[in-house]
């Protein structure tokens, strides 16, 4: 039974940045068909069913990375406050004053970081990828990118992904005995960001062909972003981590607004 409450609390939150993906992403795979010729449209089934289709395909992988992190999160000393409130019945302060602080305060210094990196490579970057950054911010995606990016994507590669690659490194290491140690954790941070850069390359691949160059931007900018919020569920929860990601979307939603006004 607590599995079970541990599943549909993560599942609840993930599905939720699911179904507003497949809403917002549903006009840019609309305008990628309308490049399709005659020919190779007809072949293609329609727009609902291949949003369906992505939505579907989400779902299982949530479903996968939650059962992941339920069997290996509280074997390695990961966890989750909501799991510890409401199944485990933890007698603790859920979220505590300092660790709000440091995820507010990472999420503003990986936006500025990455932001400023991104602004240092964009002279050199293709022209298809510099207009698409010149677009003023929409709400609705950055709102999409907060529950799908700060909530799904978290449970994902840090519940799921990222205890997963400390218990491997746990067993092979043969330290079952106490908690891992600290390289194997900072190993499993580093690996699971390097994962979440890597799973941006399609959407990159959408706009421009992924020239190193391209492929470097994506896996650096993601890949310190991943850092962060894998130190951060690392050392305090996975809300942290949650927090700290949908914080880096809301203040760049709001310095690239201030930029695209004032600039």
């Amino acid at each position: 039974m607590a599995v079970l409450k541990q599943f549909g609390i993560l599942f609840g939150l993930g599905i939720a940045g699911i179904a507003m993906l497949t809403i917002t992403s549903a006009p840019l795979v609309d305008r990628q068909l309308a490049k399709l010729s005659p020919e190779m449209l007809a072949k293609v089934p329609p727009l609902w069913v291949l949003m369906l289709l992505q939505g579907l395909q989400l779902t299982v992988l949530l479903a996968i990375g939650i059962s992941i992190g339920i069997g290996c999160a509280y074997r390695v000393g990961l966890h989750s406050h909501l799991i510890d409130y409401w199944v485990l019945h933890t007698p603790k302060i859920p979220f505590s004053v300092i660790e709000m602080k440091w995820s507010l305060g990472l999420g503003a210094a990986t936006t500025i970081v990455i932001l400023s990196i991104d602004r240092l490579m964009k002279p050199a970057l293709p022209e298809a990828l510099q207009a698409s950054n010149r677009t003023e911010p929409n709400w609705l995606s950055s709102l999409t990118a907060m529950l799908y990016g700060g909530i799904t994507e978290e449970i994902l590669l840090r519940w799921g992904l990222m205890s997963l690659l400390v218990w491997i490194g746990w067993k092979v290491l043969k330290q079952g005995i106490t908690l891992p140690s600290k390289g194997i954790y900072q190993g499993a941070i580093v690996l699971a960001a390097l994962v979440f850069g890597l799973l941006h390359l399609p959407a990159t691949a959408a706009i421009v062909p992924l020239t190193p160059l391209v492929v470097i931007r994506a896996i650096l900018l993601n890949g310190i972003a991943g850092i962060a919020f894998g130190w951060l569920f690392w050392q305090y929860s996975l809300e942290a981590a949650m927090l700290s990601h949908v914080s880096v979307h809301a203040f760049s939603f709001a310095l690239n607004l201030l930029l695209a006004r004032f600039v």
